[in-house]
């Protein structure tokens, strides 16, 4: 394994046995490995009778020496010490369908100086050339003939990344997907990845608009040890029709094992993103020296300066954008951390002229999305390893930490940081992006239901007194009945697809189990629907 180029040979045997059962090769046919390593695949294939014909690229001259002198007897192997993303043939077209298999183990997330890089997306116009295994797939895919098959090993995040959306465009709309398997990145021995999960994808090129979209593709998971790869029944399987593929947000492959919320997802169509706007926050490019903290308890903090009284703006005017000319010029910020419905005011960034000027100025510093400095709106961390979480923005500032979600109709606002600090909301983000990166992206990917003005009213007034009585035995009980509220709003089948004052007959439902709160909120909110 070369740190340089983030080889990860494949060693384990049963996935390299498993990947050469996936490509099935026929006779004669004409192989090519993009990135072939110390030739594991290679070495498999030539067990394979008669030999194949293979073409074998790899970026490391030493590795490419050694492969030479390894199959120098075999006239059928030709191997070549070239950048595969940077062939001319490759890149120029001049290959394009000329391939009946490939095979590859890809490099993951190998470093590309800036000039290579500037290089890559020029070639490879809207793909993630910062990861390389999903440069190799997109190049190789344009190399396979129609009815051509391909077998990768590659992390698992092509699937759902934001990033990765025109990759997933060509996948879906170029080839039938045949296979995907989703295993532990530690089925590797000996290898420490920076991804969970892995997975192998088997597919067809194929321009057949028809058969395309009328392919059923089959995703496993659940597997306990690379040996249960070969075992078709032991692991979770779930069947997806590829035109549904095609019809989601970016192509994203959207897997719930809940049923329910499977098919909300699948019906639902308005989004966060229609009805919010939701952006990201300010970067100082030094936090060290432009950010402060309240005391040193708070989490993460110790490395920065203790803030004074004297040195907080206290007026009640909003601070203008342009920066402060007082003495005390350090406003309020909002930063990451799972905090429920409102964060104290515990960061605070220097709002100076000064400070101001250097936000706007310096190539490190990142002064993004500053119409929405001071506006209340939700604050979503953008990391939650365990729940995703929202709190009040209460006209802060925000760091790029959070995602900022601020609603089109104001009168929604405690609605949506309900609706955040659910946990159907986490089943949402987590089904449409199984990392633990809640980008604004994913925030405006989620599906949402706004009922009628009574049951809004109902949820408003749970969220006033979860804002009122603080960390007590009382707001958890509250915060239950809204989690509850939401998990019988977005799963009942009755539901399904229902948008803004439409979904009445589920209340019945939670009206019967939450009686006497509702009849209360219901009473104070009588005369409000429109």
């Amino acid at each position: 394994m070369g740190d340089l180029y983030q080889q990860y040979y494949t060693k384990s045997k049963p996935i390299v046995n498993y990947m050469i059962s996936q490509l099935a090769p026929k006779p004669s046919s004409l192989i090519l490995e993009p990135c072939a390593g110390d030739g594991v695949f290679i070495d498999a294939l030539l067990a394979i009778k008669p030999e194949p014909r293979i073409e074998a690229f790899e970026l490391d001259a030493n590795e490419a020496q050694q492969l030479e002198r390894k199959y120098q007897s075999h006239p059928n192997i030709k191997i070549t010490n070239t950048d595969t993303l940077l062939y001319k043939p490759f890149v120029n077209g001049q290959c394009n369908n000329k391939y009946d298999y490939i095979i590859a183990n890809p490099p993951y997330g190998a470093w590309q100086d800036y000039e290579k890089r500037e290089s890559l997306q020029n070639i490879y116009d809207g793909i993630y050339v910062k990861e390389t295994y999903s440069t190799f797939l997109y190049l190789c895919i344009s190399l396979l003939k129609e009815g051509g098959r391909l077998v990768f090993i590659i992390p698992s995040t092509y699937l759902n990344l934001h990033s990765h959306a025109k990759l997933r465009k060509k996948l879906i709309e170029q080839c039938i997907i045949n296979e995907i398997d989703v295993f532990p990145s530690n089925f590797f021995p000996g290898v420490s990845f920076g991804y969970s999960d892995l997975s192998i994808i088997t597919l067809e090129k194929s321009s057949d608009i028809s058969k395309v979209a009328n392919n059923d593709i089959v995703v496993r998971s659940g597997f306990e040890s690379p040996d249960d790869l070969t075992k078709k029944n032991k692991t979770d399987k779930t069947i997806i029709p590829q035109k549904e593929i095609q019809m989601n947000s970016d192509h994203a492959f959207v897997v719930c094992k809940d049923k329910n919320l499977d098919a909300f997802l699948k019906s639902q169509t308005l989004r966060i993103g229609d009805i919010a706007n939701c952006v990201t926050g300010i970067y100082t490019g030094d936090d060290i020296h432009y950010i402060k903290v309240s005391d040193y308890s708070i989490k993460n903090g110790k490395r920065y300066p203790i803030i004074t009284k004297s040195e907080i703006y206290h007026k009640q005017q909003i601070p203008p954008l342009y920066g402060l000319e007082t003495d005390a010029h350090f406003v309020p910020i909002v930063k990451g951390g799972n905090t429920r419905y409102l964060k104290d005011n515990n960061w605070f960034i220097d709002w100076s002229k000064h400070a101001v000027t250097h936000y706007n100025t310096n190539k490190k510093a990142r002064f993004q999305n500053s119409a929405y400095y001071f506006k209340e709106g939700i604050a979503v961390p953008m990391v939650s390893s365990h729940s995703i979480t929202a709190s009040l923005l209460k006209r802060r500032i925000f760091d790029q930490s959070i995602v900022g979600v601020f609603p089109k109709d104001q009168s929604l606002i405690y609605y949506l940081l309900a609706f955040f600090n659910s946990s159907i909301a986490t089943k949402l983000i987590r089904a449409i992006n199984p990392s633990a990166n809640n980008s604004a992206n994913y925030v405006k990917k989620m599906p949402i239901i706004i009922p009628d003005q009574s049951h809004l009213y109902f949820v408003n007034s749970l969220v006033k007194k979860i804002l009122n009585f603080g960390n007590t035995d009382d707001r958890q009980v509250i915060e239950n009945k809204l989690s509850n509220f939401f998990d019988e709003l977005f799963c009942s089948k009755e539901n399904l697809g229902k948008t803004r004052y439409a979904a009445n007959e589920l209340f019945d439902v939670y009206q019967q189990k939450n009686g006497e709160l509702f009849a209360e909120t219901q009473k104070k909110g009588k005369g409000r629907k429109k």
